[in-house]
Parts: structure tokens; C-alpha cells; sequence
């Protein structure tokens, strides 16, 4: 060992991840619309196989949808205690109740590991997104993500690990 830093190679998942976060973006550039949703969707929908891509795009899409919907639900109890949206501060005890229902909701359909994109979801609704457009928001991050995890799930189910190995060792063959 030379104390140097080893750089990882570039393995078959990577080079998907990287092809299907690009094909969103390109998608959602040829309909002028913002792709940084889609784009995490797609990373996250990404897996080893199509088995570990339906568990990862799973988390990723059951989390966003239930985060989503609570983000609304409790972004309109917020606008009913506060119309103009001006006190913010009161978004910390429905932030503290999300989390708890989050967490509850996705232990009840049985995917735990969808807390953690959820939250994020949850976060965004409540102190990133204006008053007036939360509800158009939190659909549309709902929509995205399922756009990239689709695309994901395509990617990976078109060029699984076993047809690229294949093609490897062919290519690796002619070389050779």
C-alpha cells in the first residue's frame, strides 16, 4: 500500500446510473422542464439487478408519494392556522407530527426504508415551496421521481448485468 487514494473503477451499475440521471435530463430538457427530481429518481431507482431496483425505485417512490401527500395535508392545516403564510415558525411542530405519521404510515404498508426519501419530500413541501403553489409542487416531485425510477427500471430490465457481461467478453474476444 503507497498511503495513495485508490480510485474505485467504473462498474456496470455506475455507467447505468450515470445513462439513466442523463436520459432524464435530456427528456425533461426536450420539454423545458426543471429534471432534478427525475434525475435523484433515477439514481435511487437503480439497483444491482431488477429485483434491487424494484426494492430501491420502491423506497424512493412509496416515500415521495406519502411525503407528498402529508407534506399537502399538512402545509393546508398550516394555511388554515396561518392564512398568508407569514409565521413560519409554526411549521416546526407539524414538522415534528410528519415525521411521526411518516414513520407510522410507511411501517404500516411495510417499506420502513421509504422514511428517508419521504422526509426529504416531507422538508422540501413545508420550508422550500411557496404558498401558493404547494400542492402543484408536491405532485409534480411525486411525478418526477416516478419518471426517473421508471426510466431506471427500464435501463436496468434492458441491459441487464448478465447481456453486458456478455457483450463485454465478446468485445474482450475480438481483442484478444
Amino acid at each position: 500500500m503507497d498511503g495513495h487514494p485508490h480510485f474505485p473503477g467504473i462498474g456496470l451499475r455506475n455507467l447505468k446510473s450515470a445513462f439513466s440521471a442523463a436520459l432524464c435530463a435530456a427528456i425533461y430538457f426536450a420539454i423545458d422542464r426543471n429534471p432534478t427530481f427525475a434525475c435523484i429518481g433515477a439514481v435511487y431507482g437503480m439497483g444491482n439487478d431488477m429485483g434491487h431496483s424494484w426494492q430501491q425505485g420502491g423506497n424512493r417512490i412509496i416515500g415521495t408519494i406519502i411525503g407528498g401527500f402529508l407534506g399537502m395535508a399538512l402545509f393546508w392545516l398550516y394555511l388554515c392556522i396561518d392564512p398568508p403564510g407569514d409565521q413560519r415558525v409554526l411549521l416546526i411542530p407539524l414538522t415534528f407530527v410528519g415525521v411521526v405519521v411518516l414513520i407510522c404510515l410507511a411501517q404500516m404498508f411495510h417499506w420502513p426504508t421509504a422514511v428517508q426519501p419521504g422526509s426529504v419530500v416531507l422538508c422540501i413541501i413545508l420550508f422550500n415551496t411557496p404558498v401558493d403553489t404547494y400542492v402543484s409542487y408536491a405532485i409534480n416531485r411525486m411525478v418526477d421521481t416516478g419518471v426517473g425510477v421508471a426510466v431506471s427500471m427500464v435501463i436496468n430490465g434492458l441491459l441487464p448485468r448478465e447481456r453486458l457481461d456478455r457483450w463485454k467478453d465478446a468485445l474482450l474476444a475480438r481483442r484478444g
